[in-house]
């Protein structure tokens, strides 16, 4: 890269991470700016972690409401207890979170850039294309209002986009090199696959979910066209690095639970949550509170018991459970959100204007650079790995946030081939 495009890609990750700061941070302050409202909590996700970070705090370890230990990956609640000992710790957590979750947007501007060379060539790469990802990412309304709550999303949409911006980077200079075997790795290579496998490791300790995502691109990265030995060995560096990143917790989880679990005891209700008889597709685990059945159950008999549930609601009623998986389709790609105050009035017009523009521009993009089909499914494929997983579990609008950025990418695309072809077309 030339040194002027080195630099201007330096301060417009700059300007962007600003720009997004301002308004995230703003909204914090606008939202939460009464105390007894910055440490109150909406919902019950949020009471959960604040709750297993107030017991992490105290030097407990890790306990959610049953005084159960894994039923939540580590990292959220490790950060949130950082704050736990502060005057006003919720307020200062979404501070902190808000500027952290600022990072998306020059991330997405990177991996924009780095996505439009691998579909349009360094020669015709835009300059313009990555700057309007990285204003998207920074204006999306949905991305500021997760910045304010106490939930994974907005620090996970950092995690999986800086992570996506190296395995799209890692596919482009595999398939730049076509069906050549390469012996030696470069040190950058390295840097890729290495960087790659601890932000997917970091994604994952914030939410298990992740994991699925972690199988797909390894395997994905695999089998790909071009560099096939590159290809491998990175699959394998990034596999090493996530599984050592891992064994801490999965050791820990064997000495406070007997059990090596190297993600959480959680698989079984969140299925239940999703294909349980009365399920409506949102989640609604309230009932489980009380059901005598798991009264005294350790955590693995708990965890047990709702997969047995689960899988038994599925065999018992295939027919039900898949038209559930569209309505969780719909639930989670919903132009509006889901929750009832938010589904009228100006919050519901501006979500459902914004997911048009995004999403229309989107499918422009994606015609635009359909020639570069491979390299849009990599770019794509964290939106269909999340989207599928919570056909299966539970769909929610907040399910969707963290794959927007890639979404982002493709709408920029489309604005800029209709901008070429509007100029194109005044120019005659």
């Amino acid at each position: 890269m030339d040194k002027p495009a080195a630099t201007r890609g330096v301060r417009w990750v700059l300007i962007l991470f600003v720009l997004a700061a301002i308004l995230r941070v703003g909204w914090v302050v606008h939202r939460y700016s009464d105390p007894a409202g910055s440490e109150a909590l909406t919902y019950p996700d949020e009471d959960a972690y604040w709750l297993s970070a107030r017991s992490l705090a105290a030097g407990e370890g890790l306990r959610d409401e049953f005084g159960y230990r894994a039923t939540y990956m580590p990292a959220y609640p490790a950060f949130l207890a950082i704050f736990a000992g502060s005057d006003r710790p919720l307020w200062w957590a979404r501070l902190v979170q808000a500027l952290l979750a600022a990072a998306v947007a020059p991330a997405a501007y990177l991996m924009a850039r780095r996505w439009d060379v691998w579909t349009a060539g360094s020669e015709a790469a835009s300059p313009v294309l990555p700057v309007l990802a990285g204003l998207a990412a920074a204006f999306d309304p949905f991305l500021i209002f997760f910045a304010g709550l106490l939930l994974t999303e907005a620090l996970f949409a950092v995690a999986v986009t800086a992570a996506w911006l190296l395995v799209i980077a890692l596919s482009e200079r595999a398939s730049a090199c076509g069906a050549r075997p390469v012996a030696r790795v470069s040190a950058d290579w390295v840097l890729y696959a290495l960087g790659a496998g601890i932000l997917l490791l970091l994604s994952v300790m914030l939410r298990p979910a992740a994991g699925v995502l972690i199988v797909v691109s390894v395997v994905w990265i695999a089998v790909g066209r071009g560099g096939p030995s590159m290809r491998l060995q990175a699959a394998v560096l990034i596999v090493l690095v996530v599984l050592i990143g891992l064994m801490p917790w999965a050791a820990r989880n064997h000495r406070v639970i007997g059990q090596w679990r190297w993600l959480t005891t959680r698989g079984g209700i969140s299925l239940y949550d999703g294909v349980h008889p009365g399920a409506t597709g949102g989640s609604d685990l309230a009932h489980t509170k009380t059901m005598p059945q798991v009264w005294g159950l350790s955590e693995v008999e708990w965890d047990r018991y709702f997969s047995d549930r689960a899988w038994s609601a599925i065999r018992n009623d295939p027919g039900r459970v898949a038209a559930l998986a569209w309505h969780k389709l719909v639930r989670t790609w919903s132009l509006a959100p889901n929750v009832e105050a938010y589904r009228r009035g100006p919050v519901a017009w501006i979500s459902a204007g914004w997911m048009i523009l995004l999403l229309t521009s989107a499918v422009v993009g994606l015609w635009a650079r359909r020639q570069k089909l491979g390299a849009c499914l990599t770019l794509l494929l964290p939106v269909f790995v999340f989207t599928i997983l919570h056909m299966v579990f539970v769909g929610s609008v907040r399910y969707r946030v963290p794959t927007m950025p890639m979404v982002m990418v493709l709408s920029a695309a489309g604005l800029c081939w209709l901008g070429r072809g509007r100029a194109a077309a005044s120019s005659r």
